[in-house]
């Protein structure tokens, strides 16, 4: 019988009641969040002996955890995303399709051949070794 790693629960333990005891330790020193440090102190205290003495105990913890991190994670990617999307991206394409913008040389003429000759800089074979 293969004995079960708790590899996971053992690092969430570590570094999750390590941040706890860190902050604590913070806003006890700079007196700031009294009534939050006296929770998060004992209770990354716990984390960490159970990640050392007992990791097991800390499956469904972590579990819990990593739920609550997928959620927050996937709402404000969703969040962050559509923010980018309306505020940025939007207002820069409808400015670009007003100034009549037309990188691909879509709205030119018919013409036997779309070729384009090369710029002088193009031409030059130094070019090549040092391109920008």
């Amino acid at each position: 019988m293969k004995k079960k790693s708790f590899r996971r629960e053992r690092e969430f333990g570590f570094i999750v009641g390590g941040i706890f005891v860190l902050l604590s330790g913070w806003w006890l020193y700079r007196g700031k969040f009294s009534g939050a440090s006296h929770v998060t102190l004992p209770l990354g205290s716990l984390l960490i002996v159970f990640g050392l003495l007992w990791p097991k105990a800390l499956f469904w913890p972590n579990r819990g955890w990593m739920l609550l991190a997928e959620g927050l994670s996937f709402i404000t990617t969703t969040i962050i995303l559509g923010i980018v999307f309306f505020l940025i991206i939007t207002p820069i394409g409808v400015l670009k399709r007003l100034s009549g913008w037309d990188p691909l040389d879509r709205r030119s003429a018919r013409r036997s051949s779309y070729w384009k000759a090369y710029s002088e800089r193009q031409r030059d074979p130094r070019h090549y070794e040092k391109m920008y």
